[in-house]
């Protein structure tokens, strides 16, 4: 019995994953794993109060780059 509710549990999160993170892999796949590893991260960081760091996070994983000076 305890084996099935574990299995449904992954099921029920393996779902989740896929209609949450799908729309972001159609996007750009090539960012996906950023996005994937990332969050989940800066969520956690923002949760336990290192926001400096939840930010940084946050920029890495969706691909914010640093603007040029010729660009201001």
């Amino acid at each position: 019995m305890k084996y099935i509710i574990i299995t449904g549990f992954i099921i029920l999160f393996v779902i989740f994953l896929y209609w949450a993170y799908l729309p972001d892999y159609k996007r750009n796949p090539k960012e996906f794993w950023r996005t994937i590893i990332g969050m989940p991260i800066g969520m956690l960081l923002g949760g336990i109060g290192l926001k400096d760091l939840n930010e940084k996070i946050k920029k890495w994983a969706v691909g914010e780059k640093k603007k040029r000076k010729s660009e201001k």
